[in-house]
């Protein structure tokens, strides 16, 4: 029999001020970035924090630059691991998933709704705008898709 057991880490989410915005409002504000939906929206509410909430959230959502695989494990994986997580444990539905440009070329980064509008985020630590959230259209990163 084993002389010690295993226990769960304690993970501390910190406090923040959580809000909700109905689909057709978001949608709505989406669309009037120029955004296209490629797959509609699929939740009826959507979740979000204001600019301060974010900031106590998003140095969890960028993720070390070594998981990197071509193909296998690449920029649209590291935009859907920051998604989910921040779904997962942070309550927050409105970390989407862009697909769009940056100056080297196709990519996907995600992007986060604060109330008064959206910034982009850059989940890959290996890139040089990961961990600063950032205007849309600013260093090169322009959006098409959003899945949200």
């Amino acid at each position: 029999m084993s002389k010690f057991k295993t226990q769960a880490p304690v993970v501390h989410i910190p406090s923040f001020s959580t809000y909700d915005i109905e689909i057709a409002d978001l949608r709505h504000l989406v669309e009037g970035i120029g955004a296209k939906l490629p797959i509609g929206m699929l939740d009826s509410h959507y979740y979000y924090t204001d600019l301060e909430g974010w900031g106590k959230v998003l140095w969890d959502l960028v993720f070390n630059s070594n998981l990197y695989k071509p193909d296998q494990f690449d920029c649209d994986n590291y935009a859907l691991k920051a998604m989910s997580r921040c779904a997962e444990i942070y309550g927050m539905n409105t970390l989407a998933m862009v697909i769009g440009d940056i100056p080297s070329g196709r990519h996907a980064f995600n992007m986060l709704f604060h109330g008064d509008g959206f910034m982009l985020w850059e989940p890959n630590a290996g890139f040089p705008y990961a961990g600063i959230p950032f205007e849309i259209g600013e260093n090169g990163y322009i959006l098409d898709q959003v899945i949200v």
